[in-house]
């Protein structure tokens, strides 16, 4: 694309269309200016009356609010304050996403993908330096690529910790899937390969072992859904080689020998039960964990890491029928229709929507504004296909 073609594409954009371009820059600078930029957003959006307006046509709006306002009063009233800061997270998230699904159009759902992948190289020039800082701490060599246990030293670049920078890296490498697969220049496909190899790279030195294992599902499933009869076998072949390089040589996957992380999964598990036990109807707000190890003594953690305990531990049977209710009322119904007008695009949401279950077996990464914003991004994405 020339220059001339870029500034006539930039200029067709809306003053709403560079607001959701500057979220999604947000997403790189910590979630405390991601949830600023939120602020100034739907604010902006409220003066503009364009929030109130998209808010009503939001696909499924009541049960969503209606979810919200649950989690806020059962927070508020169980003195659950971390609780209570994600169900209003949950607000800012989705007051954006009524604006973007009315708002977004394909041109613009592509730039957001690339601004992201552009971010994702930046802020890992920042893992990187992270990684040597962490490696002479403790006396390794930076090309040893030690991963160290302790998850205060793995790398997380402007995440919270690790495993959501692992889960950001997922949705990045998959964009470039997505990316390589529509692009038909060969430089903008080597630019996605080299984009991707970087950021699984990183991924690897993340250590985070669970968000390894969605990829060697999604990618292959996507070019069977795109069609891609290609570049399915090939991935068939290179995760083939994979597994037996895995098998000859465990130790290619990081910390795969640590089975202590696996152990307290078990202890959280069974103290998330009893708070699920004691709190079945409305559990005591989002990550209730953080409330139920402390009344049953049990393992130390922010959350249950699991999403389907977590979800009954702290949104109860009342807060998880609404959610499945609305998935399968709403959502699942627009999802289904992409698929007979952009197969490319039904496969990268079927993608997202198997990061989630998958990697949520074993961790909790969908409750910080970065990772809930693009998942939710791209399960709305379906929108599109009513305005190509």
């Amino acid at each position: 694309m020339d220059l001339s073609t870029l500034k006539e594409e930039f200029h067709s954009f809306q003053n709403t269309d560079w607001m959701l371009l500057m979220v999604t820059v947000s997403l790189f600078l910590t979630q405390y200016v991601t949830a600023a930029v939120l602020l100034v957003f739907l604010g902006w959006t409220a003066y503009k009356k364009e929030l109130w307006v998209s808010i009503k046509e939001q696909l499924g709006a009541i049960w969503i609010y209606l979810f919200i306002g649950i989690e806020i009063i059962v927070s508020f009233f169980a003195n659950n304050l971390i609780g209570l800061v994600n169900a209003l997270g949950m607000l800012l998230v989705m007051g954006f996403i009524s604006v973007y699904r009315k708002q977004v159009h394909p041109k613009l759902f592509h730039y957001m993908i690339n601004i992201m992948l552009i971010g994702s190289i930046f802020v890992g020039i920042l893992a990187l330096f992270q990684f040597a800082d962490f490696s002479a701490q403790k006396g390794y060599d930076f090309f040893e690529f030690h991963i160290q246990n302790s998850p205060k030293r793995r790398i997380m670049a402007t995440f919270d910790n690790a495993n959501l920078y692992a889960t950001m890296l997922e949705f990045w490498i998959f964009f470039c899937v997505y990316r390589f697969i529509q692009c038909k220049g060969l430089l903008k496909r080597i630019l996605y390969v080299v984009v991707g190899l970087f950021n699984f790279g990183l991924l690897y030195l993340t250590g985070c072992r669970t968000a390894l294992l969605p990829l060697v599902v999604i990618i292959p499933l996507f070019f069977f859904l795109a069609r891609e009869k290609k570049w399915l076998l090939l991935s068939l072949v290179g995760l083939g080689i994979g597994i037996i390089l895995v098998f000859m040589e465990p130790d290619l996957i990081p910390r795969i020998t640590d089975m202590s992380t696996l152990e307290s999964r078990f202890k959280i598990w069974n103290c998330a039960w009893m708070g699920i036990q004691n709190y079945p109807i409305f559990g005591l707000g989002p990550q209730s964990y953080h409330l139920y190890y402390q009344m049953f003594n049990g393992h130390k953690a922010p959350h249950a890491h699991n999403i389907y305990v977590d979800s009954l531990a702290s949104y109860g049977i009342v807060g998880t029928l609404l959610i499945i209710y609305y998935a399968c009322r709403y959502l699942l119904p627009e999802i289904i229709n992409v698929r007979l007008y952009d197969r490319q695009l039904f496969g990268l949401i079927i993608g997202f929507i198997l990061i989630f279950l998958i990697h949520g077996l074993l961790d909790v990464t969908m409750n910080v504004l970065a990772t809930a914003l693009v998942f939710m991004m791209i399960l709305n994405a379906g929108v599109l296909v009513k305005k190509d």
